[in-house]
């Protein structure tokens, strides 16, 4: 009995001192090109951020916990024991590529494909699925929305038809990282410099230049009147150039047959207008938020922890919802 009791003891503390340990992960270089060093070198940069003891070498480390391959047909295939070793799969296009991976996959610890689509693909040829997980690609995020344009180009009447006052509450109401202003005509000074008070990036032209204004008018995303006085004329080029616009229903507006983008009369109507559009951007950025190098990092932590058992699975699966890669596409669903 206290043999059995201190049996089940020292294997408790070397699954503590395995969970405790610090990670070491070899990176093989395979040199094949750019994107695919750039994908092995932001690894071992986040994996050295995040604590992990990796490096970069043309060479396996037998003494690593794990050594992994940016690409799958260089890996060592002369050793018997693999199971330890994980491997990235990208693109597939020929069956000679999907047998190579059906034949070395049994061998080793998981192939790590890019997308779910290649991950399903090879399964569906043959590929064991418990051999399979994904993770998707990162991006630098350097790259920022284009803001869009909005254009006004008429000045200023103090007789009320042209609302005046309503563009700095139009401004206001709008997400500034999403949008600036292209603003042409008199008598906009004050309401220019107090939109750019609040961080609104405002391109001004205190004066009608015909040759600008044949320039700018095209570059505009949105074409902006919320005048009430039978209409604009600058509606008419706006149309002209193709671009949409967020205006007043009234006069002439109504006749141009579908060139009426958003009809508005409220500071309220004017600001959905605009961020209706902005929130289909967004949309398309957020899709791609959280592709960070550090989460692709992390990823492949958890995909490496739950390979060498370091850590409990509720540890593991704590981010769910937030992702559905990298350890979700390796473990059971009811987990």
């Amino acid at each position: 009995m206290w043999e059995k009791m201190i049996r089940q003891g020292l294997f408790q503390k070397r699954n503590e001192d395995k969970m405790n340990s610090k990670l070491r992960v070899r990176i093989i270089d395979m040199d094949s090109g750019w994107i695919i060093n750039k994908f092995q070198n932001k690894l071992c940069e986040e994996l050295v951020n995040l604590g992990v003891d990796a490096d970069i070498s043309k060479e396996r480390d037998e003494s690593s916990d794990i050594n992994h391959y940016p690409i799958y047909y260089f890996q060592d295939t002369k050793r018997v024991n693999h199971k330890n070793d994980t491997y990235m799969i990208t693109h597939i296009d020929s069956l000679h590529k999907v047998d190579l991976l059906k034949e070395r996959a049994p061998k080793c610890g998981m192939g790590i494909c890019m997308s779910k689509y290649t991950m399903d693909y090879l399964t569906m040829y043959g590929v064991p699925r418990e051999k399979l997980c994904y993770i998707n690609p990162a991006h630098d995020h350097v790259i920022k929305p284009r803001k869009f344009v909005i254009g006004l180009t008429h000045k200023t009447h103090f007789d009320c038809r042209k609302r005046n006052e309503m563009l700095v509450d139009i401004a206001k109401g709008l997400d500034k990282d999403y949008f600036r202003f292209i603003i042409m005509g008199s008598g906009w000074d004050e309401m220019v410099a107090e939109m750019e008070k609040c961080g609104i990036e405002v391109e001004y032209y205190n004066d009608f230049i015909y040759d600008k204004y044949v320039q700018i008018v095209p570059t505009f995303d949105f074409f902006l009147y919320f005048g009430w006085d039978e209409g604009n004329m600058g509606y008419l080029d706006a149309l002209a150039a193709g671009v949409e616009t967020v205006v007043t229903p009234q006069g002439f507006h109504l006749d141009a047959k579908g060139g009426l983008t958003y009809p508005c009369e409220t500071v309220d109507d004017f600001i959905h207008a605009f961020e209706k559009a902005a929130d289909k951007k967004r949309v398309l950025v957020n899709s791609v938020e959280s592709w960070t190098w550090e989460n692709f990092a992390k990823k492949h932590i958890e995909v490496w922890e739950y390979l060498l058992d370091r850590k409990l699975l509720s540890e593991l699966t704590k981010n769910r919802g937030y992702y559905m890669d990298g350890i979700f596409s390796v473990l059971p669903k009811e987990i």
